[in-house]
């Protein structure tokens, strides 16, 4: 009976032994990294090699301006969570993560929008991300994506940033062919600007040659632009890029051809054979 009990009291006292150690323990740490000092900030930028639309002297002065200075700020005070919507909540600032570690480095790390076309509307100019994302223009850096001009069949207000709420059904169809662009380098290559008409057809207007490729609709994509290249590769090293004014894809199964007026040769046989 007395063995059973000083078994007991043996465990007990040892289980309290443990508890205290571990409040104690866990008192003096809370105590010790109370008193830890962010000693450094280092920030990264993962995508500057491809986009410069944010740079590291910049989110410096934000994070500056929040009052956390390195070899000042104590690690307490500092709310990562509140720090990282901050970040995020720039302009072509896609996500931000910020942590440290025990030795009172606090890490930084942005990754940027990655914008697919960008859209010339009556209040200005916006890039539109490879999510559907709506940012303005930024002065430091121009991203050399297709630009978008003519009767953009949406509303922006004058800085707006965030997804489009109107004409979706429009807006999904020039994301998809943007992405579809970005996405291909030899079509990536060659598209400079798109124009819209009155009709919303669009006309894209190519790097290299002086024709208009008349696009139709933004619906059909890979279809249409399967016969844009077969265009180039078969047409273009037989006819030159001077023969013809505009290369119509909006008619489904053809290619339609309009040539200059000033131009005058015989056609060859792959022209004849394909109708143009």
């Amino acid at each position: 009976m007395f063995k059973r009990i000083a078994i007991y009291t043996g465990y007990f006292m040892l289980v309290a032994a443990l508890v205290a150690y571990f409040v104690l323990s866990g008192t003096l740490e809370k105590r010790e990294s109370a008193k830890v000092i962010c000693k450094r900030i280092e920030i990264s930028i993962l995508d500057s090699a491809v986009n410069r639309f944010v740079s590291i002297e910049e989110i410096s002065e934000l994070i500056r301006e929040q009052g956390i200075t390195a070899g000042e700020s104590k690690i307490r005070h500092i709310n990562l969570f509140e720090l990282e919507q901050l970040l995020n909540n720039r302009t072509a600032v896609r996500v931000s993560q910020v942590n440290y570690n025990g030795a009172g480095t606090m890490y930084v790390k942005v990754q940027q929008r990655r914008p697919v076309l960008r859209l010339e509307t009556a209040n200005g100019g916006f890039y539109m991300d490879e999510t559907g994302y709506i940012f303005p223009l930024v002065k430091t850096f121009t991203s050399y994506v297709p630009v978008v001009t003519g009767h953009i069949p949406l509303s922006i207000v004058p800085g707006y940033r965030g997804r489009i709420k109107e004409n979706r059904d429009w807006s999904n169809k020039m994301l998809y062919l943007g992405n579809f662009i970005d996405n291909n380098d030899l079509i990536d290559a060659q598209v400079e600007q798109i124009d819209i008409d009155e009709k919303g057809d669009l006309h894209i207007i190519p790097r290299v040659g002086q024709h208009i490729i008349v696009f139709g609709k933004p619906d059909n994509v890979e279809e249409k632009f399967k016969r844009l290249a077969a265009f180039y590769e078969h047409i273009i090293p037989n006819a030159g890029w001077d023969k013809y004014s505009s290369i119509s894809l909006q008619y489904e199964d053809q290619i339609v051809c309009t040539k200059r007026k000033d131009y005058k040769d015989n056609k060859t046989n792959i022209e004849k054979n394909l109708n143009i």
